[in-house]
């Protein structure tokens, strides 16, 4: 139920199920709490003045590797940063006001972490899916 519409409420979690109010709530609190179900809230940045969207793959020092994914993780225009392997070992997408403040992010805050060796920058032209997976339904194939 919840996939296919992620703000159903108890009232229809609890019809879906066959379970009463009370023991959808339950579960639906055990599931938050056990980390097996999580809230994700998907917006176009272009609607709130993000025009700039790029993915960046570097190269960082493998002793460094996870230092620099949590500096970057914590930096505001970070949307995602993932550990990676291949030519590069570690992968981000940056989401900023425009070109020129894309520009002083990766010269200005990006280059001074001294264990990135490599970098290399592709701007988004046009994102046609974010996150989330519909139902096996939407698919055309049984659930």
């Amino acid at each position: 139920m919840l996939a296919r519409d992620g703000r159903a409420g108890y009232t229809e979690l609890a019809r879906a199920t066959g379970w009463s109010e009370a023991t959808a709530k339950r579960r639906l609190r055990q599931l938050r709490g056990s980390g097996a179900l999580t809230i994700q809230l998907d917006y176009s940045p272009r609607l709130l003045g993000y025009r700039a969207e790029a993915r960046l793959w570097m190269a960082v020092r493998p002793s460094e590797l996870l230092h620099v994914a949590g500096t970057l993780a914590g930096h505001p225009e970070i949307s995602f940063a993932s550990v990676i392997t291949g030519p590069t070992n570690l992968l981000a997408t940056a989401i900023c006001r425009d070109n020129a403040d894309l520009y002083r992010y990766l010269t200005e805050r990006v280059s001074a972490l001294d264990a990135v060796q490599t970098l290399e920058t592709a701007p988004v032209l046009r994102t046609v899916k974010r996150t989330g997976a519909l139902p096996p339904q939407a698919y055309g194939r049984p659930a």
